[in-house]
């Protein structure tokens, strides 16, 4: 074999080695396509949760305790009751259904140095008394009202702590001690039945006998009764509004000291279909409206402020009413007058705050009001020491003092606003007679 042979088999064989050293070349890979991003839906916010109405709290416990507690009304009547007989602001024995004082404080556990109960009614009235006192008494209740709401009922207890419309028992420690009675501390007012049917006495005196330590005896008559007791020196403070007899009063030697306190305004009612057709007018043309028509008219006839009010009404239209059928006397104080004016669908002059307190008990509406000549102004006068040495002359100017205090004027400027919608009565301490076009 020639070496050229030889030569060509060895390179072949060379080449065959190097090839299988370097392997088969990897197929190229096709390019990798990304697989479509699918976003996942937005996440839907659940919808937020509705708050519960928070309750109306109607009682609650407040101060010196270890859990302030506060209820709904529903949530009172839910609790224990128990039935009390108690007197009534008339003196008529009566049955109130409550829960006990006792177990309400002892739901808010009164610290250990608290030693007094403060009793906060919805005009702002208070009163106090001893926690221990009160803890312990087994019939003392918060009763539940026809109308709603509450009020305290505690028997054998001073009546002042008989509080109306109470919202809120506040426990106190180290509150300061009773003020000590004075020496003399009866006093007698006599004053009309339109501040006692109102309900403003049943607030101001019970604040006054706290404060001071008298102890007050209201007599509820007409202005011209108060007066003449004045003048017999059978009472130590009046609180009238009759300011033409006040003035003679006055002139009389029989007054002593004489205050302005408030005034509210007189208001003709009468039944709602009106038969005299009186509503809007005048106050002069509607008593000729009625004096013309006959219509059935209730008087008190009892010399009482409001009685010589419309006397003076009757003059003004030039007309005398006494003697007509129509023309019906009662003799009685505002409140029972009225509802012989309801039971009769009669005509009636009264103040608006005696109207406003009870109109729920009448059949009648506000027909006239707002004349410049209805406004109705009390003041307080002290009787004359110098003509009746016995009356009690320092109970009835520490009265009388109370009733033109700036704290007070501003219980009375409140008074009756919540329950309905305005005040009963306008104060007047820091205003003259003239202020209100007085003589």
């Amino acid at each position: 074999m020639s070496r050229t042979i030889k030569f060509v088999l060895l390179m072949g064989l060379v080449l065959s080695l190097a090839l299988s050293a370097c392997g088969t070349p990897a197929p190229t890979a096709a390019p990798a396509t990304e697989a479509p991003v699918v976003e996942a839906p937005a996440a839907t916010e659940a919808p937020a949760a509705t708050e519960a109405p928070a309750k109306e709290v109607a009682l609650k416990v407040t101060g010196a305790v270890a859990s302030e507690q506060g209820w709904a009304e529903d949530e009172v009547k839910a609790m224990t009751t128990l039935d009390v007989e108690s007197t009534n602001s008339k003196g008529e024995k009566a049955t109130y259904t409550g829960v006990l004082i006792s177990d309400l404080l002892a739901l808010a556990q009164p610290n250990a140095d608290a030693n007094t109960v403060v009793f906060v009614a919805d005009d702002g009235y208070t009163a106090e008394a001893s926690l221990k006192e009160v803890t312990a008494c087994a019939d003392c209740i918060v009763s539940f009202r026809d109308k709603g709401g509450f009020s305290t009922v505690l028997p054998n207890f001073p009546k002042n702590l008989q509080v109306k419309g109470v919202i809120e028992i506040q426990v106190v420690a180290g509150a300061a001690a009773a003020v000590e009675p004075p020496a003399n501390p009866n006093i007698i007012l006599a004053t009309t039945t339109s501040t006692q049917d109102s309900g403003l006495l049943d607030v101001l005196v019970p604040m006054f006998q706290e404060q001071t330590g008298y102890t007050v005896q209201t007599v509820a008559v007409g202005s011209g009764e108060a007066m003449k007791m004045g003048e017999e020196g059978n009472a130590d403070v009046l609180l009238v509004h009759a300011p033409a007899s006040e003035v003679t009063f006055m002139d009389g030697g029989f007054g002593k000291d004489r205050m302005l306190v408030m005034h509210n305004d007189f208001i003709l009612v009468g039944p709602a279909d009106d038969p005299a057709k009186v509503k809007g007018l005048a106050i002069k043309d509607a008593f000729k409206a009625i004096f013309n028509a006959g219509a059935p008219f209730i008087t008190r006839g009892d010399d009482s402020g409001t009685h010589k009010k419309e006397l003076a009404l009757w003059k003004s239209a030039e007309l005398d009413p006494a003697g007509k059928e129509w023309y019906i006397e009662t003799g009685q104080g505002m409140g029972a007058s009225m509802t012989v004016a309801s039971e009769k669908a009669a005509y009636i002059l009264t103040d608006r705050a005696t109207y406003l307190a009870n109109k729920d008990n009448y059949q009648l509406e506000i027909l006239v009001e707002g004349d410049n000549s209805l406004l109705n102004v009390y003041h307080v006068i002290t009787v004359n020491l110098d003509k009746w040495p016995k009356v009690n002359y320092d109970g009835a100017l520490a009265f009388a003092k109370f009733m033109t205090d700036p704290a007070t004027q501003e219980v009375i400027g409140k008074f009756g606003a919540e329950k309905f919608g305005q005040p009963l009565f306008t104060p007047d301490a820091d205003k003259t007679d003239a202020d209100l076009g007085l003589k």
